[in-house]
């Protein structure tokens, strides 16, 4: 789409606003986000995926600042956590630079499913419970945060979900706490690509601004409807809506050269 189209950035607006709303309500809002950048705008693989960062960086960078001011963050985890998970995004962002531009495709394709899968599971129930022990990190753990690191410097999608799965599953983090860590090294892994993509110009600055600016006022209204009843409830529909729409596009248009 040409960017002298309003509807062009009107879709933006609206993608930063849904990321920023579901992160907040439900989380995947970048499984929204990034196949808006690539089916409707018409963005490369490439250059969608590096430019969908600042959203999410700016997001996590949000939360983190208020999870800290409320006294959850855990610092000394923290400065066990972020390096392996650091390291990790710098080698998920070269191998995606990596990649032509047709096999990350295959790859947003796969992460779209996997987010969509992840809906209609229970690991969220899960993230939910709490068994009472107290948080300790390990060495398996670590390497567990690296591999989420590199896939957050790769695509991102869903990376979220799985450093909560993390924190409360393998360190037995309570849900407050592993959001607090959780934003934190979302924030370094989502900021480190950034530089990366940035300084290979594959970041469109302009959209990824709007996209920023949606995503604030999406993270805003998902704070306020977060103490709504069923707000919830009617996030995940949307969302497991919003995503099944746009698997079936991102295959349809992956199968083109079949039915050629």
């Amino acid at each position: 789409m040409d960017p002298s189209n309003p509807f062009y950035w009107l879709i933006l607006v609206f993608g930063g606003f849904v990321c920023g709303l579901l992160n907040t309500l439900a989380s995947s809002g970048t499984a929204v986000s990034l196949p808006l950048l690539i089916l409707f705008l018409g963005m490369n693989e490439g250059v969608a995926n590096a430019t969908n960062r600042l959203p999410v960086l700016v997001g996590a960078v949000m939360a983190a600042f208020a999870f800290a001011r409320r006294g959850q963050m855990d610092w000394s985890a923290a400065l066990r956590l972020v390096p392996p998970a650091a390291v990790g995004s710098i080698f998920g962002v070269y191998a995606a630079e990596a990649l032509t531009n047709r096999q990350l495709e295959h790859f947003v394709n796969a992460a779209v499913l996997v987010a969509l899968l992840l809906l209609f599971t229970k690991l969220r129930k899960i993230l939910s419970q709490s068994d009472g022990r107290l948080p300790r990190l390990h060495w398996r753990g670590m390497v567990l945060v690296f591999f989420v690191g590199f896939w957050l410097g790769f695509i991102v999608l869903d990376g979220a979900t799985y450093l909560l799965l993390i924190l409360m599953l393998v360190f037995y983090y309570d849900l407050p706490r592993a959001n607090a860590l959780k934003n934190l090294l979302i924030a370094v892994t989502s900021l480190l690509p950034v530089l990366i993509f940035a300084r290979n110009g594959q970041i469109l600055w302009v959209e990824g601004g709007v996209l920023a600016a949606g995503s604030i006022v999406g993270g805003y209204l998902g704070a306020y409807l977060s103490n709504v009843a069923g707000a919830r409830q009617l996030a995940f529909r949307a969302l497991a809506f919003v995503i099944t729409i746009e698997l079936v596009q991102l295959v349809w248009r992956a199968t083109a050269p079949l039915r050629a």
